[in-house]
């Protein structure tokens, strides 16, 4: 698959629809795809995975580190 050529597909194909209904419902449909990118992204990497899994692991087992909301808007 050409992820280009079908963006470019996609758009024409927006390009076009002449209701306003169906263009909020695409919109609120990209929105959310967009929203789920990043956390499927991370999910879809094993190390990024196993780290979080190994990150869960120390907080449950008591070696969770605190830092003030202070620090970390510096």
């Amino acid at each position: 698959m050409n992820i280009q050529a079908e963006k470019i597909e996609v758009i024409k194909l927006i390009a076009d629809i002449e209701s306003e209904k169906v263009l909020k419902k695409i919109k609120s449909i990209l929105k959310s795809e967009k929203k789920m990118d990043e956390t499927e992204r991370i999910l879809a990497n094993p190390a990024m995975v196993k780290r979080l899994e190994e990150s869960r692991q120390q907080f449950l087992d008591g070696r969770g580190v605190k830092v003030s909301l202070d620090d970390i808007w510096k």
